[in-house]
């Protein structure tokens, strides 16, 4: 065969001056395409990237050894020759494949002319690949059943089921971001996430790709205990340099991943390149999407940039980000409720709500009411103000009255007007009146009594918040779920553990409260 020595020699050097280069050459290229001396080269390089060892002169040395194949003088050879960029790499790997595939057509020419009549259809398939890499256009009329293999299968389009794993949340088999400023908590909502769907069965296996956290900051957040207790269907990677990264999503990517939470902590340890720049966004993205289209749900966390006066962008970086995933949210954390608010700013698929919840130190996450999760000391001093406000009033206030109060002492006219409307139907309700229509105000009889035993909700505590930080849930014994193992708090246990049987208390000494609430799992 006729091969172009020099091209050979200059792939190969620039594969072993930058690594990576090397799944590119492998997408175009293969070993058949080298010439003998330089193929044993190519082999050994192929077998240390199955192994996950470095790829440099040292060890493909030692490899070809172990081959019986090493010729010094041949592997300095490929050393001294000028290494490519990733943009010229590609020229010079096409140039390598037409040589190979014409020596290939003129192999079975050669049978062709001995009377091997098989070969037809091979040759004719190698002038294909030829025209195809050269650009060569062959317009036929006669190939549209080579489109049905790509062609939309109706038949699996109708089986596929749309499913949350959390509602209004987090989407199957979809790409959801989100992003907030350093600190906010997204490692430990996306842990305990992780941790909860495995409790639940939501999903099967999590696979968790940490490129921001030090080994003893895991230790710190009990990742230890999770490996412990769900083994292999909890795989954590950490301190992993970045080509064993590369290695691991390059094996994932070959791989069935339904029913499976693939994790990326953060986004940006596992872009080549600048995440400002579109063109390298979007080839991390291709990667990402191929694990999707694999089966896995894909949860990305991302950073915020620093809010500014004029413009606050919801995540850092190219816009590429966003046209990407299929729904998105941003975190932010209300330090007095020790509230994490996810609020979406993409949906694609689904129908996001915002919500929110409270991280809990087994890695485990309460899910908060939004309006409770949003207040802050002064809005709690208004609800207080307000409260008093209605149990003294001689009479039945107007909205006026509750405003004047709240204002009169010095609280902003908009935020005093929002904590009123917000607590109707919660906390206290209004009527219209005879006269003009007016809003008269009464406090509800939940809030006003000391007593919440024969509630036939979820007990309410007015001194905390307008729903005490839990979810109002109406009582039905037809409707029992589990906490032990799937994180979720019972709605009929929430109702008996109010009873004052020592045994109703003490199923539920394991269950996170706020003062005498009861929080409510998700």
């Amino acid at each position: 065969m006729n091969y172009n020595t020099n091209i050979e020699k200059t792939l190969l050097s620039s594969i072993i001056y930058d690594p990576k280069l090397l799944d590119e050459v492998k997408l175009l290229i293969d070993k058949s395409d080298f010439s003998a001396p330089y193929r044993d080269i190519y082999v050994a390089i192929l077998h240390l990237d199955d192994a996950q060892k470095p790829i440099d002169e040292h060890f493909i040395a030692k490899e070809l050894e172990r081959q019986r194949k090493f010729n010094p003088d041949l592997l300095t050879d490929v050393m001294i020759a000028n290494p490519l960029s990733s943009s010229t790499l590609q020229y010079y790997a096409k140039g390598l494949k037409v040589e190979s595939l014409k020596a290939k057509i003129t192999k079975a020419t050669h049978k062709l002319m001995e009377g091997d009549l098989g070969v037809v259809d091979e040759i004719r398939l190698y002038k294909e690949k030829i025209d195809e890499i050269e650009g060569i256009k062959v317009l036929k009329n006669d190939a549209w059943s080579d489109f049905a293999r790509w062609d939309l299968d109706v038949e699996e389009l109708e089986s596929l089921k749309f499913e949350y794993l959390l509602d209004h949340f987090i989407v199957k088999n979809e790409i959801t971001m989100i992003s907030a400023r350093p600190g906010t908590g997204k490692s430990l909502l996306a842990v305990s996430l992780s941790n909860m769907l495995l409790m639940r069965g939501s999903t099967q296996r999590v696979i968790y790709l940490d490129g921001d956290n030090s080994l003893s900051t895991v230790s710190s957040r009990g990742i230890g205990d999770l490996k412990r207790k769900h083994q292999d269907r909890f795989m954590y990677f950490c301190g992993r340099s970045k080509r064993e990264f590369e290695h691991i999503i390059s094996k994932l990517r070959q791989m069935d991943l339904s029913e499976c939470l693939v994790v990326f902590d953060s986004i940006k340890n596992f872009i080549q390149g600048d995440r400002d720049k579109n063109k390298d966004v979007s080839e991390a993205m291709e990667i990402i999407k191929s694990l999707r289209n694999n089966g896995a749900t894909v949860l990305l966390l991302h950073h915020q940039n620093k809010k500014q006066k004029d413009h606050n962008s919801n995540y850092a970086g190219s816009s590429a980000f966003e046209e990407d995933v299929s729904n998105a949210f941003v975190l932010e954390r209300n330090e007095d409720k020790q509230a994490l608010i996810l609020k979406p700013f993409k949906a694609r698929s689904g129908e996001l709500f915002e919500q929110a919840y409270r991280y809990n130190k087994d890695n485990t996450l309460t899910k908060l009411d939004l309006e409770y999760a949003k207040q802050n000391r002064e809005d709690e001093e208004m609800i207080e103000e307000t409260l008093e406000f209605l149990r003294s009033f001689r009479g039945t206030p107007m909205w006026s009255d509750l405003w004047k109060n709240l204002t009169e002492q010095g609280y902003d006219k908009e935020k005093a007007s929002n904590v009123i409307k917000a607590g109707v139907g919660k906390l206290w309700n209004f009527y219209k009146g005879e006269r003009n229509n007016q809003k008269l105000y009464y406090l509800l009889e939940s809030t006003n009594s000391s007593s919440v035993q024969n509630s036939t909700r979820t007990p309410r505590t007015p001194n905390i918040g307008l729903y005490g930080g839990v979810e109002v849930v109406e009582y039905d014994p037809r409707t029992p779920r589990t906490h032990s193992d799937g994180g979720l708090s019972s709605v009929n246990e929430q109702e008996s553990s109010f009873d004052s049987s020592e045994k109703s208390q003490n199923r539920h000494d394991d269950l996170p409260r706020e003062k005498d609430i009861e929080a409510v799992y998700i």
